[in-house]
Parts: structure tokens; sequence; C-alpha cells
């Protein structure tokens, strides 16, 4: 298998997996608070979307966010993303946050089927650290980030009595 190929499959993994996260999420799931320092899924779930948004969007493709283009009003996504770990300052939009996910999932997905092996190889700067190429960005910043957010979403899902992810 290609590393191109690889890259696309666990993305497409990744993809289905947040895909899962949001099914029977409602207001009061999304905006409960865990005990402790935990984060909610609507927290969870901004941070992670927004991310992808701004991997594709502005990092690797030079432009604009979806979020930054009328998505943070849409959402409630605060437009500094650096406010979603404040608690209790911003509401999560549900219905607007699944529409901003599908627009980030196609673009990511668009994004994707047009990358070339040579693409990979392309070094890029992430918000901290030093360039790195393109396939680590993918390993790290989409799959592995998204991934390990959803087994969060998963387990607070559960404390509320919901199903996870899927065994």
């Amino acid at each position: 298998m290609e590393l191109i190929d690889f890259i696309r499959s666990q993305c497409d993994s990744a993809l289905g997996m947040l895909q899962h996260s949001l099914e029977d999420l409602d207001d009061e799931i999304v905006h409960w608070q865990p005990g402790g320092t935990a984060n909610s899924i609507g927290q969870i779930l901004a941070h992670v979307v927004s991310g992808q948004d701004l991997l594709i969007a502005d990092k690797l493709k030079g432009g604009t966010t979806l979020h930054a283009s009328g998505w943070a009003a849409k959402s409630g996504i605060p437009a500094d993303r650096t406010q979603i770990w404040v608690k209790d300052a911003w509401r999560l939009d549900l219905e607007g946050f699944r529409a901003y996910h599908a627009a980030v999932d196609a673009q990511s997905r668009a994004y994707l089927a047009s990358m070339t092996p040579a693409d990979l190889e392309r070094e890029v700067a992430w918000i901290r650290g030093p360039e790195q190429p393109v396939a680590r960005l993918f390993q790290t910043i989409f799959i592995n980030h998204a991934l390990g957010h959803c087994g969060e979403v998963s387990a607070l899902k559960g404390t509320r009595g919901l199903k996870g992810l899927p065994i």
C-alpha cells in the first residue's frame, strides 16, 4: 500500500469516528460539564473540527478557514479558537455545528482526494514547532488527534448513558 493511500484510509476512519461521535447528542449532553478538569463534549468537538479546518484551509491550502468565513457565528464556536477552553463563556449551536462539521468534512475529503504523493513530503509549519512533512501533520494533527478526542467523547457519552464508539 502506498503512503498516500494509507493516509487517505486513516483520515477516512478518523472522519467516520467524528461523524459517529455526533450521534445521539442533544444540547444537554453537549454542554454538560463533567467534574474535575475534563472538558465538555462541545468543547472537544469544537476543538477537533476547527483544528481540521485550520490544518486543511489555512496551513495546507493557504486560504481562509471555514470557521473564519462565517461558520464561527453559525456554529457558536468562538472566533478566537483559544476561547474554546473557557468554560461557560460560549455555547455550541448544535445544528449549526453539524452543518459546519459537514462542510469541514467535505473540505477535508476533497483535499485528500486531490493530493499527490509529492504533497506528503512538502514541509509545512503548524501552530507550534518546526516545519514538518504534510504526511506527519496528517498523522499527528488529523488522525491521532481526532481519534484520541473521539475516545474522550465516547467516554463522556457513556457517563451520560449513551453509546460511545462502536466495538
